[in-house]
């Protein structure tokens, strides 16, 4: 009897203090109240259905834990594409239903959590490992994907690392991805795909790319059978991997020679300390006796977060100068159908002009680190993203105007729940038509969320650095506090 009672204590202090902090709500649609008071407060919303995989079943082999997980997976793809509606009803309630433009209520999708046993994930990674072809030059692990990597799904190939039930189970993971984007390009809400683990990024990063050349494809002028929204699928690129900067050229390079648009998240990541572990763990005792798959020397992360940090402001810099260039060319192919439509009306559509507009390439900035935050600002004016149009009260620094067309392409974001600090900063010092920066917003059940509020303790240390976690725990801490005694 005692036991039962210690539990529901236990989870009603729990809900009171940390599941309050950092969770938005246990539905979607019970998320609706904190949306609306972000977007009034020039906030925008990232939504995440936080289910993750524990990493001690991602390699069991007991059945009786895959049958159990069998009806999960299907629950949770119902459960993105409800939360793309939720996402999609807020938005036209605020911008119109036919709104392209200001729409900032998106979803990020897990992929580990979309299937029986993510085991099969492990398996394609290893697969794709031995048989994709190398780009020159050499990419660290876990590599850049190729258009090749999923043909092993659609062929009768033998596989030494994939049995049948792997095959089917990633057959059926991506035919609910294309339904979960279908669905997400109906509506125009934006999917963002989360980087995880790097056992799991070479099968992730596969899909994602498939996805990207589908769903982002760039549509010809005039064509209103586009996309709703531009780029529609984000990939996620982690600071914290040695491959980053050259993943990101070679993906963009990818996405201008096959015309579609690039989305990308650029995170600092959330599981160093587990990536340098596994590493080390498979260098002194074997593979059989640790998750990594890399056959580097070297961990597939950075060692020191000086490291992480400078690859991150490397890659903004890189990113921001993509979208100068892609905001330019856009204005001056719009200028050009312009003067077409003065001189000959009747060759060219109305439409052309405004079609030419949609992006190339999309970048949300996932950052709790000022200093980053700062550099992005300073890069959007720098590079004529930006104009300056007055002095900000709090800091004495500049008020950054942004219009629409930098705005569809570059965001900011951090987590609900931390950082609000560095949020209320970014929304002093900027002026747009919609928000430029969105709270990550994670919801579910008190239990399927325990395993996202016990990595936010980790990744506040690994991630933020000794100093910044500090703050940021006397910051929650406050709150929490509050929660309990008001």
């Amino acid at each position: 009897m005692g036991i039962p009672v210690v539990r529901n204590i236990t989870e009603t202090f729990v809900r009171v203090t940390f599941f309050d902090q950092f969770v938005g709500g246990d539905t979607a649609q019970g998320t609706l109240p904190l949306l609306s008071s972000f977007r009034a407060a020039n906030k925008g919303v990232l939504f995440s259905y936080s289910i993750e995989v524990d990493e001690n079943e991602a390699t069991a082999s007991n059945t009786s834990s895959k049958k159990k997980a069998q009806p999960v997976h299907k629950r949770c793809v119902d459960e993105m594409i409800r939360s793309i509606d939720v996402a999609a009803d807020f938005e036209d309630s605020i911008v119109g239903q036919h709104a392209r433009s200001g729409r900032r209520t998106w979803v990020a999708i897990k992929l580990t959590a979309l299937l029986p046993d993510a085991q099969s994930l492990i398996a394609l990674s290893s697969h794709i490992l031995a048989t994709r072809p190398q780009h020159e030059p050499s990419i660290p692990f876990p590599g850049c994907p190729r258009p090749t990597d999923l043909n092993v799904l659609n062929t009768n190939a033998d596989s030494k690392f994939l049995s049948e039930k792997d095959i089917a189970s990633l057959r059926e993971l991506y035919s609910d991805l294309r339904r979960i984007s279908l669905r997400a390009q109906e509506r125009g809400v934006k999917l963002l795909i989360d980087a995880e683990y790097s056992w799991y990024q070479p099968a992730i990063d596969a899909m994602q790319l498939a996805l990207m050349r589908e769903f982002n494809k760039i549509p010809s002028q005039g064509d209103k059978s586009g996309p709703v929204v531009q780029p529609l699928v984000y990939g996620t690129f982690q600071a914290y991997l040695r491959r980053t900067p050259l993943h990101l050229a070679q993906s963009y390079r990818d996405a201008q020679a096959n015309n579609y648009a690039l989305g990308v998240k650029l995170v600092r990541g959330a599981y160093h300390p587990h990536e340098v572990s596994a590493h080390e763990a498979a260098r002194l005792h074997g593979k059989q006796e640790s998750l990594s798959i890399s056959p580097d020397a070297l961990p597939p992360v950075w060692l020191s977060k000086n490291e992480t940090d400078s690859c991150y402001n490397e890659c903004v810099k890189m990113v921001v100068g993509w979208v100068k260039d892609d905001v330019r060319s856009k204005s001056a192919s719009a200028s050009s159908s312009a003067s077409k439509l003065s001189v000959g009306r009747w060759f060219y559509k109305k439409d052309d002009a405004k079609s030419s507009g949609l992006p190339n390439i999309g970048v949300l900035f996932g950052s709790h680190n000022g200093a980053s935050v700062k550099l992005i600002l300073s890069e959007l004016l720098g590079n004529g993203l930006a104009t300056s149009v007055g002095v900000e009260n709090g800091e004495g620094e500049v008020v950054l105007k942004l219009e629409d067309e930098v705005t569809e392409r570059v965001t900011l974001a951090q987590l609900y729940g931390m950082c609000d600090e560095l949020t209320d900063y970014i929304v002093r010092r900027t002026s747009s038509n919609s928000p430029m920066v969105l709270k990550a917003v994670p919801y579910g059940s008190l239990t399927e969320t325990m395993p996202y509020l016990s990595r936010r303790a980790i990744e506040n240390k690994s991630v933020l650095g000794n100093g910044r976690a500090a703050e940021e725990r006397r910051r929650a801490g406050r709150e929490i506090w509050a929660k309990v005694f008001g």
